[in-house]
């Protein structure tokens, strides 16, 4: 039988979704394997269950520093050398491998490069599902998931708790019903699948939202910023670098933190918005097809190989005008 064996993936959750689980599926799928087996951190095999997956659950606590992007970095966001991370990971790698092979496998490895290197989302190197599951105990509308941001590194960027306990307040008093999102992939999967709005600050929950066609509501730093891989903005990577299902979303780049009382009212401009079965048809009609504007500029102008016919002034342009 021919086996892929993945993992484990080592990194950071919205990179695992946007950079990996749908790279798994493609290789997968097109390259005429048998059989699937996973290795990775416990709560996300829902990421890989379509493909009936033999998920085997390993421990990752004992890794050193802190999942960053597709790798690891230490303190001061520094990444780890590569052979570092790779030392620790590959007992658990090989005792898989001997088990599958004494079962009369063929097995080949697909590990993540761990360098910081984005892969595109199209369909030559990724193949993405709308994630969905019936939730068994659905809220009525308007129903709203707030994602928390919990980041160990760049902790400031965190929303303090009291500033989601007063959101939560505000958001009740205004008659929406709020849960929060379940660190569980499944049960996450569950509430972004049948919920009306999900809100916070840039995270990985919010980008499994997008994988589950919920409308999100994201902020973070503003505009300017551009030091994110591939010279986007955050406003990019959510409206359109890492959304390839052309989920609806409202983005608002921030200076800094806002208040709960500023975020509510955002809220309630969303689910009127967009929300899934609160928010108007054409304004998600409208953003999907400019989505599929953004994407097509993007692959025709910015995108290599293509970039190579236009100049740089009208590429920049394109990049940090119209996408």
């Amino acid at each position: 039988m021919k086996t892929l064996l993945a993992g484990p993936y080592v990194g950071e959750i919205g990179w695992e979704l946007m950079s990996w689980q749908a790279h798994v599926r493609r290789v997968f799928r097109e390259e005429g394997f048998d059989r699937l087996v996973v290795l990775g951190a416990a709560g996300r095999e829902a990421f890989y269950e379509d493909m009936a997956a033999d998920y085997r659950v390993v421990d990752l606590s004992g890794l050193p520093g802190e999942p960053c992007e597709d790798r690891r970095v230490d303190a001061h966001r520094r990444p780890l050398p590569v052979p570092q991370i790779r030392a620790c990971i590959e007992p658990m790698l090989q005792s898989a491998v001997r088990t599958l092979r004494d079962a009369g496998a063929a097995v080949t490895t697909l590990l993540p490069a761990m360098e910081g290197r984005l892969l595109p989302c199209d369909a030559a190197h990724q193949r993405f599902i709308q994630f969905r599951r019936v939730p068994r105990d659905p809220m009525d509308a308007p129903w709203v998931v707030l994602v928390m941001r919990q980041r160990a590194f760049n902790a400031d960027q965190n929303w303090p708790t009291a500033c989601w306990e007063e959101l939560y307040d505000l958001l009740i008093d205004r008659g929406i019903n709020v849960s929060s999102y379940p660190n569980e992939a499944a049960s996450a999967i569950e509430a972004l699948s049948a919920c009306d709005l999900a809100v916070g600050h840039s995270t990985g929950g919010l980008h499994l939202a997008a994988l589950c066609g919920c409308p999100r509501l994201v902020w973070s730093w503003d505009d300017s910023v551009r030091d994110f891989p591939w010279g986007m903005t955050q406003r990019q990577r959510y409206q359109t670098l890492w959304n390839p299902l052309g989920s609806p979303v409202i983005f608002h780049g921030q200076g800094e933190l806002p208040s709960p009382a500023m975020v509510a009212a955002w809220v309630q401009q969303a689910l009127e918005r967009i929300g899934r079965r609160t928010g108007r048809a054409w304004h998600r009609r409208a953003f999907r097809a400019a989505w599929r504007v953004r994407n097509g500029l993007y692959d025709s102008v910015v995108r290599r190989p293509s970039f190579r016919r236009w100049p740089w002034r009208l590429q920049e342009f394109v990049r940090y005008g119209l996408i």
